[in-house]
């Protein structure tokens, strides 16, 4: 099976520890696909649905429903990044295709890590 960067899946992140993101939940892949197909992990970001009124951080991204397979509009948590193992992997659900998205995905993360690209 093809494991690609930004494509979404349905993991299973349990168990979890404090405040860390549980239960099987859609999460985006953003490891790069070379090195996807070497190791039997991949690094993701889990996202939830968003509910009414709730307010989307820098360190967070809003994703579509429309051309992503999720059923409903959601907030990919980029402060819960995190590396799985592929077998916690089951159910492809679509791919982020919107650059913009990807980049404001991107954008988050560094703000998450502290990285200055400059």
């Amino acid at each position: 099976m093809k494991y690609k960067k930004w494509s979404i899946w349905r993991a299973n992140l349990d168990p979890l520890v404090g405040s860390e993101q549980g239960k099987s939940r859609p999460v985006i892949i953003i490891s790069e696909d070379d090195i996807n197909e070497l190791l039997n992990a991949v690094n993701i970001i889990p996202i939830t649905s968003r509910k009414p009124g709730r307010e989307v951080y820098p360190n967070e991204v809003l994703i579509s429903a429309s051309k992503t397979g999720l059923d409903v509009e959601s907030i990919a948590l980029c402060h819960q990044i995190r590396t799985i193992d592929k077998k916690r992997l089951s159910k492809l659900y679509g791919k982020i295709g919107s650059k913009k998205v990807q980049r404001e995905v991107h954008e988050a993360l560094t703000f998450q890590l502290g990285i200055n690209i400059e």
